[in-house]
């Protein structure tokens, strides 16, 4: 079993209460700050991150220890709260941050801990550079700008209604915020796409269905410290399940305050982890495979094969976009040319490579969710691409606008196979590379080394006429790659095939 992540984002709505808005900007200001304050709390106490603690292993064996985050937690909160066991803390917040004394304890809780897990990395860093003598600056612990979590007792979600009838545009969800100078509940308009609610409903139906099993198990078995393993299964999302969300503010000056605020709720579900390639071929040597073989003009063409035959096919092109993105890249290196000599370390023309970027992520995510869809939709457990990884410079004459075109289609490959790895584990399908040497080249039915003209193959056998899309050659070829059927082109033509050697088992 594997824990995968994926995000989902909800945009509060543009036109937010004035007040709830400077009270979303406090907030923030005031975590960051509480951080700060912990920081150089954790600084001034440096030793507590090398100090060691005794204790003795499962054999009774006598140990040391670090000190966990917890004791860090432990340590902070009585030497900076005050509380009838400790009235006169050594460093008491209250006297830096009034406000922050009142903040809810989960909230201080989170920046406590993240300041000494950044504490932790710097004192580690600096230990490494003092006792190494590395030339350059001590390494700097920098100031905190972090965006606000939202725990469970910190947010009321609404109820979800599913009816087809009720198309709301948007709607509430409750966070605690710091308003009108005290800690209250403030509900803030998101933005709910027709997709984001149902996957919302699902998650407060699976959270429900966790609690629930929770309070059985504790009323059979009491309240455990380490539950068995049995009980930790029926603990863990079986679909996808919301956790504690974030609040994330970015420059826009297309928003009131030139800011725009997100929500950022993680989903979390547990799957099965995919068994390796080898294994599924030994049980299932005829099971569904999905072959993809990546290009340029077009962006993949995707095959399915069941026990050797080619069930379905699907081209995604790519000529729009490369056209798109040469048009957008002429005319940064036209804006260049107007200019004169760039400045060193600055950037130019930022919007159009920031298009550039745009154009080239949404492409891949799009290519990947219609990749990881067509396995689905066909029981495919395995995906095979070419294993891609070094840029070749073309050797014809180019612009220098054609040219990083060129180089910026190449790696969108890249970006379309890391996407499909990420999701299609998300669904349980495993995603393996093969060599992609003669791919493109040889003949898929009778094993020949063929002519290549642009996306064009020939086949070059007299008694086999065959031609076709060099990409759907190189996807077919994957599958004999997968199968350990492809056979590779002889040095000269009288040269015989290497007999086999045997080894001993």
């Amino acid at each position: 079993m594997a824990l995968v992540i994926k995000t989902i984002t909800l945009g509060i709505h543009k036109e937010v209460n004035p007040g709830k808005r400077q009270a979303i900007v406090d907030t923030q200001a005031l975590y960051n700050q509480t951080i700060a304050f912990y920081l150089d709390f954790f600084v001034a106490h440096r030793g507590v991150f090398d100090a060691r603690k005794p204790y003795h292993k499962k054999d009774g064996t006598p140990s040391e220890r670090p000190w966990t985050a917890q004791e860090l937690l432990t340590f902070a909160e009585q030497q900076t709260l005050d509380t009838l066991a400790h009235p006169d803390p050594l460093q008491p917040l209250r006297e830096v941050l009034p406000s922050a004394r009142a903040m809810p304890v989960s909230l201080r809780r989170a920046a406590i801990n993240h300041a000494s897990g950044k504490v932790k990395a710097w004192n580690a860093l600096v230990t490494r550079w003092e006792s190494q003598k590395q030339p350059g600056q001590c390494p700097q612990l920098g100031a905190p700008h972090e965006p606000l979590t939202f725990y469970a007792n910190l947010v009321a979600y609404p109820d979800f209604d599913l009816l087809a009838q009720q198309a709301a545009r948007h709607t509430f969800i409750a966070v605690t915020l710091w308003h009108n100078q005290r800690w209250e509940s403030v509900p803030l308009p998101v933005t709910l796409y027709e997709k984001v609610r149902p996957e919302l409903a699902a998650s407060q139906r699976e959270q429900a269905r966790i609690r629930e099993a929770a309070t059985s198990l504790r009323a059979m078995k009491g309240d455990r410290k380490h539950w068995e393993a049995a009980d930790k299964e029926a603990l863990r999302p079986q679909t996808w399940c919301a956790q504690s969300f974030t609040l994330y503010s970015r420059p826009d000056h297309r928003y009131p305050g030139h800011q725009r605020f997100s929500l950022h709720i993680p989903l979390e579900k547990w799957v099965d982890t995919p068994q390796k390639a080898e294994v599924q071929r030994a049980i299932d040597p005829g099971m569904t495979v999905v072959t993809v073989d990546l290009g340029v003009n077009r962006l993949a063409v995707i095959g399915a094969f069941h026990w050797g035959k080619l069930a379905a096919t699907q081209f995604i092109a790519g000529g729009s976009l490369n056209h798109h993105r040469h048009r957008i890249l002429t005319t940064i290196f036209h804006k260049r040319q107007q200019s004169g000599r760039l400045q060193k370390d600055v950037l130019d023309n930022g919007d159009l490579w920031q298009k550039v970027q745009n154009l080239d992520e949404n492409a891949a995510r799009q290519v990947a969710v219609r990749i990881v869809r067509f396995a689905q939709a066909h029981q495919a457990p395995v995906i095979v691409f070419e294993y891609l990884r070094r840029y070749h410079q073309p050797k014809e004459k180019m612009s220098r606008a054609r040219r990083k075109n060129h180089k910026r289609a190449y790696w969108l490959r890249g970006k379309i196979l890391r996407w499909v790895r990420d999701l299609a584990f998300r669904e349980g399908i495993l995603t393996v590379e093969r060599n992609p040497a003669w791919t493109s080249q040889m003949c898929p039915q009778c094993a020949t080394l063929g002519s290549r003209q642009g996306h064009h193959f020939v086949c070059q056998n007299p008694d086999h006429a065959y031609h076709a899309d060099a990409d759907f050659v190189g996807m077919m070829n994957l599958y004999k790659k997968w199968t350990k059927t492809f056979t590779y082109p002889r040095k000269h033509a009288g040269d015989e095939p290497k007999p086999l050697t045997a080894h001993a088992v």
